[in-house]
């Protein structure tokens, strides 16, 4: 069974640009059309056309532009999934940096994972992976490590 991760992102950036940026952060191959891959994970990145916005962005207060979605293959060794993991939050913190436009990363769909709101990153501190994944706890040590709202659960 495969594990699913969304970003949705307030970044002005084309699907081209969007799908360049993570193919660099992911170490990735990548297709124009917004597809990239790497061994055990399936990426899939685009710009939002302003009626397209999900509303789950306007639930936490931004304008939805771009939206990538992680998918990890379940069938994957865990060394693989724990390094495809680490280079997601990664990559959409190096996002949040770059562009400075608020997003927010949910796993399922639902729970967030990291978020960047009102020009503040956080992380969830609910989020097992920060506890257990040696370079996540690294990177916890860098921003905000806290229960976060969770309104889509």
């Amino acid at each position: 069974m495969a594990t699913e991760y969304k970003l949705y992102s307030a970044a002005e950036l084309s699907t081209d640009e969007i799908v360049t940026y993570l193919t660099n952060a992911l170490d990735a191959s990548g297709t124009p059309g917004g597809y990239l891959e790497r061994d055990g994970l399936q990426v899939t990145a685009y710009a939002v056309p302003a009626t397209e916005a999900v509303t789950a962005a306007s639930v936490f207060g931004f304008n939805h532009r771009v939206t990538a979605t992680f998918r990890f293959d379940g069938l994957s060794a865990e060394a693989v999934r724990t390094a495809n993991t680490v280079l997601m939050v990664r990559a959409v913190l190096a996002l949040f940096g770059e562009y400075r436009a608020d997003g927010v990363l949910l796993f399922n769909g639902e729970e967030v994972v990291v978020q960047r709101l009102n020009g503040e990153v956080s992380l969830n501190g609910d989020w097992e992976d920060f506890a257990e994944i040696e370079d996540l706890k690294r990177i916890a040590t860098m921003y905000p490590l806290r229960t976060v709202a969770q309104p889509l659960l």
